[in-house]
């Protein structure tokens, strides 16, 4: 839908910085901030209770002697719902930010503020604005224009915890691969048709039911660049940040700048191609069929406190959702991606996915503490499914090619590793970017870590498509079926791979292993 049928105008905070680090909408948002934190966290309509919904932890909340939160009922059915690694990751927090908005835009109105205040976002992939990867400033200001104390830089007199450099604007904080969007706006698919979590996992991410601690990414989701690494980027990767932990990620203001940029990419990509479209055809996922549309109600409490119930199919469209929002800025930013998409009409709504078979994985478990660490093993031929589209030895001339990385755990760290495949002995720069297969971006590591009703505590896996990689290596002569090694890298402050970092928290990989489809 187009802008002109929308009431509310999301708009980019940096251009609105651009006319004045307090433009209103953004002094508005602060002035909010800073009403909402006065609320008990009783009230649904408070800084923390807004916060809660999408996780808690008492030992992680640094409010925690401010006041009572809600009943035991309350936290319940309401707090700790946030959904990732998941086909309802961007549904989720489309509902989640569409309620949160509206009380914003009350306690505005409320302080004597403008009706159709929108909630900005945080366009840190813009190549045309140098600035793009800074915090935006009035989230970088300690004072608001009246010399009072700025919610955006601090809540209740607590410092809001973020990546040292974030504070002072320094770009290198946040990589230029992490704002890459050339994965997952070329993406053709939302949602792989069954409930695999090895291969390509599309747009939206894997079909799954209920899943709160987010456990698989597949290199073109959104979920995992730029959702993923902004949030490590900000809260710091060996910090203990914010934005790094779910559990305190929405208390920091700029959690929803970056969440409705999300959200814009969705728009974005909805209308790159008319084929990109969102699930229509239910799943088949642990034995049980599940419509992404309609099986699954999230509930949230309203402005005036009610409870809401609402489904995915409900928030398709912005502008007709009972949030009856648009962005400033929806076009597809690649113009190559656009141009081939408008050519060829190339997409599917589902994707079906071949099924895959392991043809090689390590043996020995990974233990990552800040230096470079190499898994060498042996693949074989496949002999099972993708045995029929497999012609050859060694190139994959038919079928595609997986890395997927198993099972990472950490208690602690968030350290970023760059992942690479058959790396020279002295690897130079050039060498570094032509083996990069990706990165691992550890946000919800703790979690996915630990044992809860819901999960096993088996860690994180990420899927990456190595085809295109591979087949280079053999043109190149660089491929041994005999000695696959997969080298992870730390990575510098402006991304660069270097030999090590300060030591920090294991960093636990369970199995490196290679699909075949």
């Amino acid at each position: 839908m187009g802008a002109s049928m929308a009431t509310f105008i999301r708009k980019d905070a940096w251009k609105l910085s651009a006319i004045s680090t307090w433009e209103p909408t953004l002094l508005w948002y602060a002035k909010a901030v800073g009403e909402m934190s006065g609320r008990p966290a009783k009230d649904p309509t408070s800084w923390r209770f807004q916060a809660g919904v999408h996780g808690y932890n008492k030992t992680t909340d640094p409010f925690v002697k401010s006041g009572p939160i809600p009943s035991a009922s309350e936290v319940s059915k309401f707090w700790s719902k946030c959904q990732h690694g998941s086909w309802f990751f961007l549904p989720w927090h489309r509902l989640y930010l569409g309620f949160f908005e509206e009380i914003v835009r009350a306690a505005i109105v409320k302080l004597g503020g403008p009706k159709d205040w929108a909630l900005p976002y945080w366009n840190y992939s813009d190549t045309s604005n140098p600035n793009a990867r800074a915090l935006p400033p009035a989230f970088r200001q300690k004072n608001l224009p009246d010399g009072s104390p700025n919610p955006l830089y601090a809540i209740q007199g607590i410092g809001i915890l973020r990546a040292p450099g974030i504070v002072t604007g320094t770009l290198s904080v946040i990589p230029p691969q992490d704002v890459d969007l050339s994965h997952c706006l070329s993406e053709t698919f939302f949602s792989p048709n069954t409930d695999t979590t090895v291969g390509d996992l599309g747009f939206g991410g894997p079909a799954t039911g209920l899943n709160h601690d987010g456990q698989f990414f597949g290199q073109k989701s959104v979920e995992n660049v730029p959702h993923n690494a902004i949030h490590v980027d900000v809260g710091g990767e060996t910090t203990n940040g914010w934005m790094l932990n779910p559990d305190t990620a929405a208390l920091d203001p700029i959690f929803w700048l970056h969440h409705a940029n999300i959200d814009r990419l969705w728009s974005v990509w909805n209308r790159t191609a008319n084929s990109n479209t969102d699930p229509t055809v239910p799943v088949n996922v642990g034995g049980k069929k599940i419509s992404w549309e309609t099986s699954i109600k999230f509930m949230f409490r309203d402005l005036s406190a009610h409870a809401v119930t609402m489904k995915p199919i409900d928030v398709k469209e912005t502008a007709t959702t009972r949030f009856q929002y648009d962005y400033d800025d929806a076009i597809q930013p690649i113009a190559a991606v656009a141009a081939r998409r408008a050519a060829t009409g190339q997409g599917e709504i589902m994707k079906s996915q071949p099924r895959s078979e392991m043809i090689g994985a390590s043996r020995t478990k990974i233990a990552l503490t800040g230096s470079a660490q190499t898994a060498s093993f042996t693949i074989a031929q496949p002999s099972g499914p993708a045995k029929a589209r497999v012609e050859g030895a060694k190139a994959p001339s038919s079928g595609k090619v997986y890395l997927v990385i198993e099972n990472v755990k950490s208690k602690e760290s968030h350290a970023t590793y760059g992942v690479y495949v058959d790396l020279p002995a002295k690897p130079s720069a050039s060498d570094y970017e032509q083996h990069y297969a990706g990165a691992m971006h550890l946000f919800g590591v703790r979690h996915a870590s630990k044992r809860s009703k819901q999960h096993a505590g088996n860690g994180l896996t990420f899927s990456l498509d190595i085809t295109n990689l591979v087949g280079i290596l053999v043109a190149k002569k660089q491929w041994d079926d005999k000695n696959v090694r997969v080298s992870f890298v730390p990575r510098g402050s402006s991304g660069e791979a270097i030999n090590a970092i300060a030591k920090h928290d294991p960093i636990q990989i369970g199995r490196v292993s290679v699909y075949r489809a």
